[in-house]
């Protein structure tokens, strides 16, 4: 017998995970954080802590009451029971937080399952993301103690523990095994380089878990494929996201492209331009526009990290060395890059050790540079960056361009309005919105469903699962109940 059970991404959009059982084979497809009850109890300033493991996360829904698939030294630490493992693995559609995120709590023998260039985002993520729960590709054994130079004991620090690589498996457009049960991963595009869809070769009949996927990126053919694949296999379930099944609002990222290079031929001074620091087709789309218009694009040192690690796998992705691509080197720390009081050994302490590389890089480019030469650039700045203005200081005849998704929450609002007070101040508002998004709309979906044909659908990552009933037989399922398929 098969059976599905959902611990996310019900009547939510992101925090899927979901556990898919068959005889003695139990995997999980997505084990991602949800970002909607995680914003009901915690902030920026108030975090699950640390040393009470799982259970402050417990305590609100957020992790499954599982054993044996927990970090064994999280357990250890807070004196709950430890065990062998009990699930077979984790098969990743994207490395998105909100499929991804809640990796860093599973223990680290647990196989992870994912493309390479999934792979490779976590990996910059891990060594380019601060906080305290980032360890999706090399785990840290935490709370060890160690001996002190002076007798006695004391606590080691994360840069004194060895990292160990997790079990990560590439499966790119491959089929494999979870335990007794056979997997395809099938290619879709999606905001995020590596996103895969699964079709999981059960024995009730197949079963198709989407991911998040859409049409209008650079990469459609892949979700074409996808779902002709997925529709010759006759299914007796689709698990599809249905982020956008409640708009026909039609976007395409060549549309971005063009409303964007509009902005950018009219504009003589800076360009200022906030797309998501992941999203690799819109990254693409600004370098394209950029050699368009005879300027480099901007990026910062995360993102040309990000680039650096995906020349390896086999996407279609700008490279760092790209002679259109310049990478930011900001002030940090002391700010003394451009002073030349200090020699270049204490200039490189301000960064942290992945981006010292950058420093003497050909494409690297200092605040005073972007300054002195604004009509050259479209430089690349998030809401956490807007203070780089301060030092590049846009000149009369500059423009903001934001590409990034509308605020849809209490928090997000509030940072779009300090957001509009930094851009008012430096004569950049009002601005330009040109943004598409990551996920498929109501009618793409209906297509989805209505070409794969799969027996029952069963809608998550959607707030609006009802919708779908207007499409064909529909299963709204309810979170931690077990479903016999």
């Amino acid at each position: 017998m098969t059976s599905l059970t959902f611990y996310g991404g019900v009547n939510e959009i992101g925090g899927n995970k979901i556990l898919v059982e068959e005889g003695k084979t139990r995997f999980f497809l997505d084990f991602g954080m949800s970002f909607g009850v995680a914003g009901k109890y915690f902030d920026e300033f108030l975090q699950p802590r640390k040393c009470n493991g799982i259970l402050d996360l417990q305590e609100f829904g957020l992790l499954p009451d599982l054993k044996g698939i927990y970090r064994e030294d999280y357990l250890e630490h807070c004196s709950l029971k430890t065990g062998p493992r009990t699930v077979d693995g984790v098969l990743l559609s994207h490395a998105h937080m909100d499929h991804s995120a809640y990796v860093h709590f599973l223990r680290k023998d647990m196989p992870i399952y994912c493309t390479s260039a999934s792979k490779d985002v976590m990996e910059a993520l891990d060594q380019t993301g601060s906080g305290s729960f980032i360890e999706l590709v090399n785990f840290k054994e935490s709370f060890k103690l160690g001996e002190a130079k002076k007798g006695g004991l004391k606590k080691l620090d994360s840069r004194h523990i060895e990292p160990v690589p997790r079990p990560i498996h590439e499966i790119d457009s491959k089929r494999f095994k979870v335990g007794d049960v056979e997997v395809e991963a099938v290619p879709v595009n999606h905001s995020l380089p590596g996103a895969t869809a699964y079709i999981i070769y059960a024995d009730c009949g197949p079963i198709v878990y989407t991911g998040d996927l859409r049409f209008h990126g650079y990469g459609r053919q892949f979700t074409e494929d996808f779902v002709k694949k997925a529709a010759k296999v006759k299914p007796k379930v689709l698990i599809i996201e249905g982020t956008r099944v409640d708009s026909n609002k039609i976007e395409s990222e060549g549309k971005v492209k063009d409303d964007c290079k509009e902005t950018v031929e009219r504009t003589k001074g800076l360009i200022i331009v906030n797309f998501p620091v992941r999203d690799i087709d819109r990254m693409a789309t600004f370098l394209e526009i950029a050699k368009e218009s005879d300027r480099s694009l901007v990026i910062n040192t995360k993102q040309a990290y990000l680039l650096q690690l995906l020349e390896e796998s086999k996407v279609e992705a700008p490279r760092v060395d790209d002679k259109n691509i310049r990478v930011h080197l900001p002030k940090k720390t002391w700010g003394v890059l451009c002073d030349d009081r200090f020699p270049d050994e204490i200039k490189c302490q301000d960064y942290e050790s992945w981006e010292r590389g950058f420093l003497d890089h050909k494409n690297s480019v200092t605040y005073e540079e972007v300054g002195k030469n604004q009509g050259e650039y479209i430089f690349r700045c998030d809401f956490f960056e807007l203070k780089n203005l301060i030092d590049i200081r846009p000149e009369k005849g500059s423009a903001y361009i934001r590409s990034v998704t509308e605020p849809f929450s209490d928090e997000m609002m509030i940072d779009a309005r300090k957001a509009d007070e930094w851009l008012k101040h430096f004569k950049l508002y009002p601005y330009l919105q040109a943004h598409c998004s990551g996920h498929a709309n109501g009618l793409d979906l209906k297509r989805i469903v209505e070409e794969i044909g799969a027996e029952t659908v069963i809608p998550v990552h959607t707030e609006k699962a009802g919708e779908f009933k207007e499409f064909g037989k529909v299963l709204e399922v309810e979170c931690r109940k077990r479903y016999s398929v």
